[in-house]
C-alpha cells in the first residue's frame, strides 16, 4: 500500500481531562503529533460518555474541541522526527505549574509551527455507552454525534456482551435516519464467540468500527483472530485508533491498514481509513461492500 496520508481517525480519546485519555493539553498535543506523523489529518474526539463513570455532554465536548483546536492554531505541530523527539524531551523537563501542566511559554517553545500545507483538524464526537434510553437522551441533546451533525452515533457495548433487546434500540435510530457505528465489536466477548446478533445489526444498517491495535495483534491473538474474521465477512467498515495516549494506545492507523489489506485488499483497506470516514464526516452513508448471507 505504501505510505498512507490524509487518513481520518474516527475514534480517539484525544481531549484532556474528560475521561481515561490524556490528562493535560500538552499530552493531547503530543498525541496529535504522533497521529500527524502517521499520516492522520483529521481526528474525531470521542470521549466516553454515559458509561456510569464519565457523563460528558455535547456542550462540554464542543468546548473542549474548540480549546484543542485553538491550541493547535497557537502552537502548531511539527512533522519532523528529530524535532518531535527533542520537543517531547523539552516538554518533559519543562517547569511545571501547580496542577502539573507545563508553562505555556515552554509548550510554545517545544511545539513548533506546522510545516505542511494540510492542517490537522479535531472534530467533535463521543464514544456513547449503550443505554436502553439512548434515543430519548439523543432527542434531549445529551448525546454528541460524529462531527456534531446528528447523522451518526458511535455506540459502545459492554465488553462482556450485547445488552438485551439492543437491536430494537439501534433500529429506532436507523428509522430516524441516524446510523449507529458500533465501536470495537471484535473486543466484545459475545461477538467474539458468536457474532450472529452483531451480523443482524450490520444487516439492518449499522456500521462497524475496528480498533487498529486489534488488527495488529496488540490486544492479543484472540482479538486479532476475531477482527480478521469479522473483516473477512464484511462486518467491519472503519479502522480507528481508539487512542488514549502516545505510547500504550497511540493514534496510529497505517500499520492496521497494512494488516487489513492482506484480508480485504489494498483499495478496500485504504477506504477504511480515508473514503469511508470522510463520507461519514460529510453526513452521508458510505457505500460499503454488500453483506453476504450468514454462515
Amino acid at each position: 500500500m505504501g505510505e498512507i496520508v490524509n487518513m481520518i481517525d474516527l475514534h480517539a480519546h484525544i481531549l484532556h481531562g474528560l475521561d481515561d485519555g490524556p490528562e493535560t493539553l500538552t499530552e493531547s498535543l503530543e498525541m496529535i503529533r504522533v497521529g500527524y506523523q502517521d499520516g492522520i489529518r483529521v481526528i474525531v474526539a470521542t470521549p466516553h460518555t454515559h458509561n456510569g463513570i464519565y457523563q460528558n455532554d455535547r456542550a462540554t465536548i464542543l468546548a473542549k474541541v474548540q480549546e484543542l483546536n485553538n491550541a493547535l492554531k497557537e502552537f502548531g505541530i511539527q512533522n519532523s522526527g528529530a524535532s518531535v523527539r527533542n520537543s517531547k524531551s523539552e516538554i518533559r523537563h519543562a517547569p511545571r505549574r501547580a496542577h502539573g501542566s507545563p508553562e505555556p511559554h515552554m509548550v510554545q517553545g517545544a511545539i513548533c509551527n506546522l510545516q505542511s500545507a494540510i492542517p490537522m483538524k479535531v472534530l467533535p464526537g463521543a464514544d456513547v455507552h449503550f443505554l436502553a434510553d439512548m434515543l430519548p437522551r439523543y432527542e434531549r441533546g445529551e448525546i454528541e454525534t460524529v462531527n456534531d451533525q446528528g447523522r451518526f452515533v458511535m455506540v459502545e457495548f459492554p465488553s462482556q456482551g450485547i445488552p438485551y433487546r439492543a437491536e430494537e434500540v439501534l433500529y429506532q435510530f436507523i428509522v430516524r435516519g441516524i446510523i449507529p457505528i458500533i465501536s470495537h465489536p471484535e473486543r466484545n466477548l459475545e461477538i467474539g464467540h458468536k457474532a450472529k446478533r452483531y451480523y443482524e445489526m450490520i444487516r439492518m444498517g449499522c456500521l462497524g468500527q475496528v480498533t487498529a491495535m486489534s488488527l495488529t495483534g496488540e490486544f492479543g491473538n484472540g482479538v486479532r483472530r476475531v477482527a480478521e474474521k469479522l473483516l473477512s465477512k464484511k462486518l467491519l467498515h472503519i479502522i480507528a485508533s481508539d487512542a488514549h495516549s502516545t505510547n500504550g494506545r497511540p493514534p496510529i492507523l497505517s500499520s492496521a491498514a497494512k494488516a487489513a489489506e492482506k484480508i480485504v485488499g489494498k483499495e478496500e483497506a485504504w477506504r477504511m481509513v480515508t473514503e469511508y470516514p470522510q463520507t461519514i464526516l460529510n453526513g452521508q452513508r458510505p457505500e460499503v461492500p454488500v453483506l453476504g448471507e450468514w454462515k
